[in-house]
């Protein structure tokens, strides 16, 4: 018997920081007012200005500044694109919204059917004011527009993290690699970050895949494995989470997987990965490695040693496929004068052969409330007492997805 896995949590990683972390820029960018920025005089179209931005991972500035630019140049894109002539349909580069909240368009703008990209006029009658300008056809200079980092040696640092590109291996070999380098494998928290890990994915990797630190045990259910906010989602809506407990990103277009966007994979599939430090660190030698299990966040608890509701079982793997030759038991409590209630919410097994019992207290000596299996609707099953035991039985053939199983306390009447 065994207690419940927990869930993993932030990993203890140890490192020095240097004495001053300076914030600089990279890729030959200039500080100004906490923003690191590159103008491009030279005129282009608006997806060119964009693209050449994309290389270096930066965005099309968001207001150009206008002592940045000075005399050089009159006319700058902005990073703004308009679906409408609402300024609340007009839409930022970086993903952070609209232009709803705040705008400085000149009057009459924006007006799609001058074009739908916006660009900012540095001097004249217009000067700071927005724009619109066709996408295609106007070329304007444009200011590129990079976060600021702090001052680290590695290859690859952006947004204050450094990021390292590293050759194919399964999950947790992966996450032990990043570690030994004071990391993890990669956390994705913003539109931008997701730009940058695919841009350096594709340059220097050579594989369609790339695994990288989220977990997804279910569809409405996911992590990062070094603990960061799931604040920022681009799972691809076009896929189903399926494929296993952990998560890739795509380096190639030609793929069912869009470019960029996330899917599942079996946590045993070896893939090339991409580890995330702090930036500014320095990594002692002989960096002590966490065991790391890629469980879900919502264990199985098969044989744990007791569970209060309320709470959740499932069989192992659940969504996926539980295995053969599997015995589980399950045994739930609740407090004083509680009932326990059971909601099975999703059950399909092998009908006949890969079964679920359920007992009336805490043993199988106890009265059987039932026995279950095959593809059965949502079930509820409530006990006489505050205990209540259930086992799942398979056998050697054929294996199914399983069941989920809400464990709730419970006041009211027999059902």
């Amino acid at each position: 018997m065994q207690f419940a896995l927990i869930p993993f949590a932030l990993l203890p990683i140890f490192y020095t920081t240097f004495a001053v972390n300076t914030p600089v820029c990279t890729n030959g960018y200039t500080l100004i007012n906490n923003k690191c920025l590159a103008l491009y005089t030279i005129p282009a179209s608006y997806s060119a200005a964009e693209e050449s931005c994309r290389s270096v991972g930066a965005t099309l500035d968001n207001e150009a500044i206008t002592s940045f630019v000075g005399c050089t140049v009159s006319l700058v894109w902005i990073g703004l694109y308009c679906v409408d002539n609402d300024p609340s349909k007009c839409l930022w580069d970086d993903g952070t919204g609209s232009a709803g909240v705040y705008s400085n368009f000149a009057s009459g703008f924006p007006h799609i059917n001058i074009g739908k990209c916006v660009y900012y006029s540095a001097q004249g009658t217009l000067a700071g004011k927005w724009v619109s300008g066709d996408c295609e056809n106007d070329t304007r200079a444009y200011v590129c527009e990079l976060p600021y980092t702090i001052a680290d040696d590695c290859t690859y640092n952006y947004n204050g993290f450094c990021y390292s590109l590293h050759s194919s291996a399964p999950f947790v070999q992966a996450q032990e690699t990043c570690e030994q380098e004071c990391g993890n494998l990669v956390s994705i928290t913003s539109e931008m970050e997701n730009r940058y890990v695919s841009i350096i994915g594709s340059r220097g990797i050579n594989s369609v895949y790339v695994l990288i630190g989220g977990m997804c045990p279910s569809s409405n259910a996911f992590a990062w494995i070094d603990g960061s906010v799931w604040s920022y989602n681009n799972i691809d809506p076009a896929q189903s989470l399926g494929a296993g407990y952990c998560m890739i990103t795509t380096n190639s277009k030609t793929t069912s997987l869009s470019f960029g966007f996330w899917g599942s994979a079996s946590c045993n599939d070896a893939f090339p990965f991409i580890c995330k430090r702090p930036a500014g660190t320095q990594c002692p030698p002989n960096q002590p490695v966490i065991a790391v299990t890629p469980v879900p966040n919502q264990p199985s608890y098969c044989n744990s040693t007791l569970l209060l509701a309320p709470g959740v079982i499932t069989s192992p793997n659940y969504p996926q496929n539980y295995d053969n030759n599997l015995f589980c038991s399950y045994q739930l409590a609740t407090l004083g004068s509680y009932k326990i209630l059971l909601k099975f919410t999703g059950f399909i097994t092998e009908y006949g052969r890969d079964i679920v019992q359920v007992y009336d207290g805490d043993s199988s000596d106890k009265p059987l409330l039932g026995t279950y299996s095959g593809n059965l609707n949502p079930f509820n099953l409530v006990s006489t007492g505050n205990t209540m035991y259930v086992t799942f039985k398979t056998d050697r053939s054929a294996v199914y997805q399983g069941f989920t199983t809400k464990v709730l306390s419970y006041s009211g009447p027999l059902t």
